[in-house]
């Protein structure tokens, strides 16, 4: 039985910032549209993947790479009406990358699909939005089983047209390595 992810949520009309404790197994995570049947394939030449190293999408899918192997992360999702400014100061990664949606509303999903954190709903509904998707702490965490959270993310969503995956700036190697693949 799924179940949702306490959350804090904070924010404005222009602006909704989500945080929590999320689960990881096996270093990941997901984003879903409405349509959580679909799969983010890990291969880097899947047909319609868009790659930025840690982090992949397909149309209503993102596929998420944390240091972690099995534990919770601190996660903060915000949701934006306009493209906000990267945080380069604060993470070590900064990859980014188009994401397309048919169906309203997104989940956060655990790799076992037993958690999730459902979104609200997104600034212009289906379309573009472009994923940017922060890291801090990946090489510290990596491999490891751990009850306490070592590494963070931060992941902002904004529509957007569509366009090709950026990587803004890798300083972890667990990052570097999934670029090289």
């Amino acid at each position: 039985m799924s179940s949702t992810v306490e959350t804090v949520v904070s924010g404005d009309s222009e602006n909704t910032l989500i945080r929590a404790e999320f689960p990881v197994n096996y270093a990941q995570f997901y984003l879903f549209d409405g349509n959580t049947y679909r799969t983010v394939h890990p291969e880097p030449k899947a047909p319609g993947l868009s790659n930025a190293g840690i982090l992949r999408t397909v149309r209503g899918g993102a596929h998420f790479v944390t240091g972690l192997y099995l534990g919770n992360i601190d996660l903060t999702v915000s949701l934006h009406h306009h493209a906000p400014e990267p945080l380069l100061e604060e993470y070590e990664d900064v990859v980014e990358a188009s994401f397309q949606t048919d169906l309203d509303p997104l989940a956060v999903i655990a790799w076992d699909s037993t958690k999730y954190i459902a979104l609200p709903q997104l600034p212009s509904k289906a379309g573009w939005y472009r994923l940017r998707y922060h890291a801090r702490n990946m090489d510290q965490a990596f491999d490891l089983r751990s009850t306490v959270i070592i590494d963070s993310f931060h992941l902002q969503i904004w529509p957007t047209p569509q366009s090709d995956a950026k990587v803004l700036q890798v300083v972890s190697d667990r990052a570097r390595r999934k670029l090289s693949r």
